[in-house]
């Protein structure tokens, strides 16, 4: 296509989405209508063999975990960085009166299998809810077909589907989560990033943002791993190197503030490829961020400018780190303003960092808060905020 009738067609195409609302959603609908047709065609869905369970009404919460990553990988253990295993034993920790199961879908398992394993054990096990990340197949499959799953699975079980979220800033992401909503009304949507509420359906409140979880056997093998650990950095920056990032810590230095950047990493990383190779273990990372009086969590999505509830927040609390912040809503929901330091621009950051150093006793202080905080959250406001949802819903409840 020639550049000029490019630019014409794009013009055209903005044109149509200001005078028809949502003409992508209505165009990715009609696709996915086709490539449904197709998913079913090659197996995917329910069959007869999986028959109506019994109705969860009255029935004691029993919570289905279809992990991203599963039993099967070496992170599924305390402290092992995996969400879901957190999300599980949070569970565990948080709801007590609940029984937690686990189904994992095989590496490689396509959904013609594992759609009906993980339907026949719902309604086996009596599942009341199911929690997963519904952005794309479990084990990383490189496909979504969540909502075939779903469209069949609600018509057999009364149950709950509480959808993870990460990424919600992606358009195509909030496409398939209305996807899950539209299909029936007993989808939950539990968002880790941002508040989501009359985003899927007008009106009707969803989750979050939430903090992921900590549970508490992770908490005890950091505990161990950190203790008498010395605070070898007043300040650091420990995360993936986006280039947003990069030009944001070299204004930070250029202004004037020493900077430690991913110091638990063996070699310099310097970029987002180099950042993501040969990670440091969780454990090396929370020991990093332990050894930090204060660290800098950077809010923007990687989808763009929309700032996101970080779990570095809860984490570098929760091991006694000082953050500094450039969160306007999302970390404040869950600490108060003398709990973290918040700057507007990178140029602050010399001065709030000055400003926090000069007065050792009383950043130990508000770290010390902070941490507390971050203890009596690592379980409740993720398990807590999942509650309060399906209460809002009116919706089974997990207690």
């Amino acid at each position: 296509m020639e550049p000029a009738q490019h630019g014409l067609r794009a013009r055209a195409g903005q044109l149509a989405s200001r005078v028809v609302p949502d003409l992508d959603e209505r165009a990715w609908r009609r696709a996915r209508r086709r490539q449904v047709a197709q998913l079913r065609a090659e197996g995917a869905g329910l069959d007869a063999s999986v028959t109506r369970g019994a109705s969860v009404i009255g029935r004691a919460p029993h919570i289905v975990v279809v992990p991203m990553d599963g039993p099967g990988r070496d992170t599924w253990r305390p402290a092992g960085g995996n969400f879901f295993y957190e999300i599980q034993q949070a569970a565990r920790e948080h709801l007590p009166g609940a029984t937690v199961s686990i189904v994992s879908v095989e590496e490689g398992e396509p959904a013609s299998s594992w759609h009906r394993r993980v339907a026949q054990a719902v309604i086996d096990l009596g599942a009341t809810h199911v929690i997963a990340q519904v952005e794309t197949d479990p084990e990383r499959a490189g496909q979504w077909t969540w909502d075939v799953l779903w469209a069949d699975l609600a018509e057999i079980w009364d149950g709950v589907l509480l959808g993870v979220v990460f990424d919600s800033a992606f358009r195509m992401i909030t496409l398939q989560c209305r996807e899950l909503a539209r299909i029936s009304d007993r989808f939950l949507l539990v968002d880790i990033c941002m508040p989501m509420d009359g985003l899927l359906v007008r009106g009707r409140p969803e989750v979050g943002p939430v903090n992921m979880p900590v549970s508490r056997a992770s908490l005890d093998v950091i505990d161990a791993r950190i203790h008498d650990l010395p605070k070898h950095y007043d300040v650091s920056f420990i995360g993936a190197l986006y280039p947003y990032r990069v030009e944001l810590i070299d204004r930070i230095r250029a202004s004037g503030v020493s900077i430690a950047v991913n110091p638990h990493r063996q070699d310099a990383a310097t970029d987002l490829a180099s950042s993501r190779r040969a990670q440091p273990s969780y454990i090396d990372y929370m020991a990093a961020i332990a050894q930090s009086r204060m660290t800098i969590n950077f809010s923007e999505s990687s989808a763009g400018t929309l700032q996101q509830l970080k779990t570095r927040v809860l984490e570098a609390t929760a091991v006694g780190c000082f953050v500094l912040t450039d969160d306007v809503d999302r970390t404040s929901r869950f600490w108060p303003a003398d709990e973290y330091g918040y700057f507007a621009d990178p140029d602050e950051l010399p001065a709030l960092v000055a400003r926090l150093l000069a007065d050792p006793q009383a950043l130990e202080a508000a770290t010390q808060r902070a941490m507390a905080r971050a203890r009596a959250i690592n379980a409740s406001s993720f398990w807590g905020g999942i509650e309060e949802g399906l209460r809002r819903r009116s919706l089974a409840p997990l207690s």
